[in-house]
């Protein structure tokens, strides 16, 4: 059973940490459906988020490349790529004090099915309100943001830490109401969760070193480990060519029906 919980798990975090659906509310779900936390908790699911982050960092190299080479004195000239650099810096300085403050109820959270069904809600309003209010507004790229812009990205990332809030969906919103374009917000989007997520993995890491965190066997990890970097990797690339033609209400639709589904078993289970 604990490969079959980590398999699931290891998918479910590859393809909702990149969709608009909430990781964190998916595998707290998970966890509560087959009564187990893996032996890990939320350091487990720290654990899964570093095998999706090295699918972003594989997907987004040439991107992270330029973010560290536009530095050096014979590549001046590439003013847009440190433009962008700073719009990161001032989204993630905006993030790190919000997470820091909301992450010690982030336990409590998970494990009530109406809080998750709120979160799932949150995620439907973000999504379709932001296509009611910028329909026809999405023009600009990621070096456009205005540092306003990366501070309301950086503040719905803080706030997407809520399980059943979707970070990337949060994200993506923040940047399409800066202006950008949907494809162009979903890079900016994930791009800037990349520090987010290294933070926690270093974190986490150090505390499992220390002995306060404890993970499944290592078989278990692997598994999930591998699963969920595959499925990271092919959510980047469908959900980037996707978001260019379609819009966020199909995911709004989703996270919608989940909440309903959630506060139903709730109100059976009274």
């Amino acid at each position: 059973m604990e490969f079959v919980v980590a398999i699931a798990s290891g998918l479910l975090q590859g393809l909702t940490e990149f969709l608009p659906v909430s990781s964190s509310g998916h595998l707290a779900l998970l966890n509560l459906v087959f009564g187990t936390d893996l032996g890990g908790g939320v350091s487990y699911a720290f654990f899964l988020h570093s095998a999706t982050l090295i699918a972003a960092f594989i997907y987004f190299w040439s991107d992270i490349v330029g973010l560290v080479t536009c530095w050096l004195p014979k590549n001046a000239h590439m003013k847009k790529e440190r433009t962008l650099f700073w719009m990161l810096v001032i989204a993630c300085a905006v993030t790190g004090p919000i997470g820091l403050l909301l992450e010690p109820h982030l336990e409590f959270m998970s494990e009530s099915l109406v809080l998750l069904a709120c979160g799932f809600f949150s995620t439907t309003l973000v999504l379709v309100a932001t296509e009611l209010i910028t329909r026809a507004q999405q023009r600009g790229r990621m070096a456009d943001l205005s540092w306003k812009n990366a501070a309301l990205v950086g503040l719905m990332q803080g706030i997407a830490v809520v399980p059943g809030l979707s970070r990337s969906g949060a994200t993506i919103s923040g940047g399409m109401l800066g202006g950008l374009r949907r494809d162009e917000a979903t890079r900016f989007a994930f791009l800037v969760g990349l520090p987010i997520i290294i933070l926690g993995t270093v974190k986490d890491g150090v505390a499992l070193m220390q002995g306060d965190l404890v993970l499944p066997s290592f078989w278990v990890c692997l598994v999930g480990f591998v699963v969920a970097g595959v499925s990271g990797y092919l959510a980047i690339r469908w959900m980037i060519a996707f978001l260019k033609k379609a819009p966020l209400y199909w995911f709004g639709g989703y996270t919608a029906l989940l909440g309903c589904v959630l506060l139903a078993v709730w109100f059976v289970g009274r």
